[in-house]
């Protein structure tokens, strides 16, 4: 087995490939990359039993193979040779079945291979009609609603973000039991009614696979496993059982109070409050609505001091007084998740949830649901 490739296009293989290796594991072999050579291409492939990735490369000036084979490289290794080595070009050559010899530039490395017989087999054939989604709204959609989802193990369905589809609408939504993202996006054609819950960990790492690309996804549902396939590169994880629950009843049908605030503005309000409480989930600060139209917003620490800031907003409307205490750091990754200028708090009361709109995400919606302070 032999081949040389340009090294860039090897590096930025390693780069995607590498979402699906696994650091801490009992079988080594879940810690390699299997590559597979033939005249016609070379395949990388890995998997860590919840994420499998695989990259086709296509023979060209690029890529050339001398001799056809197959092997397991351990990992974090191969990747961080090529990472370090300056040369243009990347000479791999398989000895013996077991000794990997890397050449670039001046650099010379011995790598033993890993066992590769035990190494899972992993099927990334597409069965069915793929939903068919753009890159660019596949990674706003994941930006706007993962990091929502639970991390507790303790209710593992709310660990994902669960993906709706009703003929060419379809409906994302992620939480953790104290707040919620949810967005709604219209698909260019029908599809059959589908629902899946996705891992936010998955999504995230294919969030990354998907920077800089602007391109078609196909998104293929295969019993237990969502597949989506991007240029040469195919991304599989598994789904998350268990009945995602219903949350629309969560959100308010009227209000007492709408608040109207420059993104930017808020976002540096709220960001200098928590100086002193830090970012963590029970960081809480309280924002009070003034007769006058002004908005204060407080923190406290009883070992280190206190913060009161003001901010005016841009519009108020319903009643001219109203309190609400909440988590610093769930408002503000609320407020990033939106690309308006303009957002808007709906409060019904200092106990109630409380949503954050923008004004040119009209499918977007966040809720958090207050804490209690004395």
């Amino acid at each position: 087995m032999k081949f040389t490739m340009n090294r860039e296009i090897l590096l930025d293989a390693l780069n995607h490939v590498s979402k699906g290796l696994s650091s801490k594991t009992p079988m080594p072999v879940l810690s390699g990359i299997k590559i597979e050579v033939s005249r016609e291409n070379i395949i990388l492939t890995t998997t860590n039993r919840e994420i499998s990735v695989q990259i086709v490369l296509d023979t060209s000036e690029q890529v050339t193979v001398y001799e056809e084979g197959d092997c397991l490289v351990p990992g974090k290794y191969f990747i961080e040779i090529i990472k370090k080595v300056e040369g243009k070009t990347v000479d791999f050559t398989l000895f013996e079945e077991n000794t990997i010899k890397i050449l670039s530039d001046r650099s010379n490395f011995t790598l033993i291979a890993l066992e590769k017989t035990n190494f899972p087999d992993v099927s990334f054939e597409s069965l069915g009609t793929p939903i068919n989604i753009k890159s660019t709204l596949l990674r706003q959609i994941i930006k706007q609603t993962a990091f929502a989802a639970g991390t507790s193990e303790a209710r593992v369905v709310l660990t994902g973000v669960c993906f709706e589809l009703k003929d060419d609408k379809l409906e994302v939504v992620a939480t953790d039991s104290y707040r919620l993202s949810k967005k709604v996006t219209q698909l260019p054609e029908n599809h059959q009614p589908i629902q899946i819950n996705i891992p936010s960990k998955a999504l995230e790492e294919l969030n990354k696979i998907l920077e800089n690309k602007d391109t078609d996804v196909e998104l293929f549902i295969i019993s237990n496993k969502a597949l989506f396939k991007i240029q040469n590169i195919a991304f599989m994880t598994r789904l998350i059982e268990g009945n995602f629950p219903d949350t629309n009843s969560l959100f308010p049908n009227t209000h007492i109070v709408e608040i109207e605030f420059n993104k930017n503005d808020l976002l540096a309000t709220i960001d200098r409050t928590q100086v002193f409480t830090g970012n963590d989930i029970s960081s809480t600060i309280k924002m009070v609505l003034n007769r006058d139209k002004t908005v204060h917003v407080f923190s406290s620490s009883s070992e280190i001091g206190r913060v009161v800031d003001e901010i005016y907003p841009l519009k108020v409307q319903g009643i001219d007084q109203f309190q609400v205490a909440f988590s610093a750091r769930y408002f503000l990754e609320a407020l990033r998740a939106f690309e308006s200028q303009v957002v808007s708090m709906k409060l019904t009361g200092e106990l109630k949830p409380f949503t954050i709109t923008g004004q040119n995400d009209d499918n977007l919606i966040q809720l958090i649901l207050p804490v209690r302070t004395f």
